[in-house]
């Protein structure tokens, strides 16, 4: 959702340009994530509970970056419901 020239994804705001992206808390602003894109396609993340992907957008994703943020901050819940299940 974008709010205000922001971007809400997870419960958090998604900020940046040029291939390097952060997560912010929208209370306090401080950051819970980076995104950085590789070049080659993967985009380089670490999740907001501290773990590193690398992930490769589908070739049709217009806003990889935000794709990556959605995929980062997906509850369980979230995942399984894109699945099906």
């Amino acid at each position: 959702m974008q709010e205000h020239g922001q971007t809400s994804v997870g419960g958090y705001v998604l900020k940046g340009e040029s291939g390097v992206f952060l997560l912010l808390d929208p209370k306090t602003e401080d950051i819970c994530s980076m995104i950085v894109c590789q070049g080659d396609g993967t985009w380089r993340a670490r999740t907001p509970d501290g773990q590193v992907v690398t992930l490769t957008p589908p070739d049709d994703v217009e806003r990889p970056a935000l794709w990556v943020a959605t995929q980062i901050t997906a509850t369980p819940e979230d995942a399984q419901s894109r699945e099906g299940g």
